[in-house]
């Protein structure tokens, strides 16, 4: 097994109980989904509307909110790594970093009629493959990458379909 860090932060207004544990849970299962074999690190940001939105204006171009940002994935396709070296013995790998906005999982939740949990359990599983390289951007590679988030969110209990707008 590799050992992997997940750095949590979430807005004070979105903690719950069990939510910063339900995301490592939802990242972890993500990894193991892939064929990763060294350890690896990244961090989970939970925050709002407002944040996304500045974001996805600054790095993307788009000014309105999204429901989750992943920055990283060079040098990864389809949770393999592409090019580079591996760091050192033990030492993890930064794969990049995830926001998401709990408005925007709240509201997907109540379109989907499945929980707010679940909701956030596919929008860090989803965040993760991304930084692992897996992308939607034809229907093989769609396909693949909702095997994987489908097959993460099982391994936690939970079947979701995921949003699209």
């Amino acid at each position: 097994m590799i050992v992997t860090q997940v750095s949590l932060r979430c807005r004070a207004k979105y903690r719950r109980p069990g939510r910063l544990s339900l995301a490592r849970r939802a990242a972890l299962a993500a990894i193991a989904q892939t064929r990763m074999t060294e350890p690896v690190a990244l961090s989970i940001v939970l925050t709002d509307d407002a944040a996304l939105r500045q974001l996805n204006r600054q790095f993307r171009g788009i000014d309105r909110p999204t429901d989750v940002l992943s920055f990283g994935g060079a040098g990864f396709r389809d949770g393999q790594r592409q090019r580079g070296r591996a760091t050192q013995a033990g030492d993890p790998t930064y794969i990049g970093d995830i926001a998401i906005s709990m408005e925007r999982c709240a509201e997907q939740a109540r379109q989907a009629g499945h929980a707010e949990d679940a909701e956030l359990a596919l929008l860090v599983a989803h965040g993760v493959l991304h930084l692992l390289g897996y992308d939607h951007d034809t229907p093989a590679r769609k396909a693949r990458m909702w095997r994987a988030q489908a097959s993460a969110l099982a391994t936690l209990g939970m079947i979701v379909t995921p949003f699209e707008s």
